[in-house]
């Protein structure tokens, strides 16, 4: 029995001291859940501090340590129109698409037919038309009964069409030669009534110079020349507006042989190769000049007709060259 006793006793006196433990252990849990429980209360009323801080909206300070807040977003009424984007915003990648105005497009008009102007008298006679190596022989003062008839059987010979500008008493004694010059394919112009410098007269002297010549070779050959050169080449305003009143050209040269001063026969030829280009003019005589001086105009020329031959030229009257449009408007005017 006192055995059973013993084991009783020890059981209750474990069990009391588990009891105890347990009470020691659950008020120490409890006091930390207290504690635990204390702090997030603390915690909760500091977070709800905090946000309605953050929710409040500050009022502006001039302060420099206060923290930025965000503004509240503010939604803009309808009614507000929305403002043009600057040339900046336009640029920027962020900046609205603003859809493109349609282009004004103004109908073309018909493109116009090109019109190939007219030229004037002056621009007919500008170079450049024709690209062949055209050279012009002329002879003043004719015509005669001797040295004219040389020249043209010289041209006849060598098949060479030339230009003689002829003076009007000359013209009236040798009517037949002058026919003949016309009869043979050459050109006839105008080289004044009595050979005088035509620069220093008056009008109404210059256009009597000029008339009476026309009227002698009308009357010889039928033909009204349109080309007249000036003796000595003096030309003047009043000259060339009493030409250009009868529809008439002043034609000047580019090379003068000097025939009429008895110049020999090889300087004359060499002049003549030097200096001759295409729409070359050259100055010879068919009568006139010092005593027998023109017996080397007819030996030059048959030379120069082979040499420049040879050198691909063409021979054409005044006429011809100023239609191909190989003669300057310093030299025909």
């Amino acid at each position: 029995m006192r055995g059973t006793r013993k084991q009783v006793s020890r059981f209750r006196t474990k069990r009391y001291r588990l009891f105890a433990v347990a009470v020691l252990a659950a008020a120490i849990c409890g006091f930390t859940a207290l504690q635990l429980w204390g702090g997030s209360l603390l915690g909760n009323s500091g977070l709800s501090e905090a946000a309605a801080a953050a929710l409040e909206t500050p009022a502006p300070t001039a302060s420099a340590s206060a923290e930025p807040t965000m503004p509240p977003e503010v939604t803009p009424e309808p009614s507000a129109p929305a403002p043009s984007p600057s040339p900046e915003a336009t640029s920027s990648p962020e900046a609205p698409t603003v859809a493109p105005e349609k282009p004004v497009v103004t109908p073309e008009k018909p493109a116009a037919t090109p019109v190939t102007p007219t030229p004037s008298p002056d621009k007919a006679t500008s170079s450049g038309k024709d690209k062949r190596k055209l050279v012009a022989l002329t002879f003043d003062d004719g015509p005669d009964g001797k040295y004219t008839p040389q020249v043209l059987d010289i041209l006849k010979k060598r098949g060479v069409k030339a230009t003689f500008f002829l003076v009007g008493p000359q013209v009236n004694k040798y009517p037949k030669v002058a026919k003949r010059i016309l009869d043979e394919g050459h050109s006839i112009g105008n080289h004044t009534w009595s050979h005088k410098d035509v620069s220093k007269l008056t009008a109404k002297q210059v256009a009597d110079q000029i008339d009476k010549t026309q009227q002698a070779i009308v009357d010889a050959t039928g033909f009204t020349p349109e080309l007249m050169r000036a003796p000595y080449g003096s030309i003047s305003d009043t000259l060339l507006d009493a030409l250009h009143e009868r529809d008439m050209l002043h034609v000047y040269w580019t090379v003068d042989t000097r025939d009429w001063a008895g110049t020999p026969v090889a300087f004359m030829r060499k002049n003549v190769l030097a200096n001759t280009r295409p729409g070359a003019i050259i100055l010879m005589h068919s009568f006139g000049g010092r005593k027998n001086a023109l017996e080397n105009t007819t030996k030059l020329l048959p030379l120069i007709i082979d040499d420049l031959t040879k050198k691909g030229f063409e021979f054409v009257t005044v006429d011809e060259m100023i239609e191909a449009g190989q003669v300057h408007k310093s030299v025909v005017k």
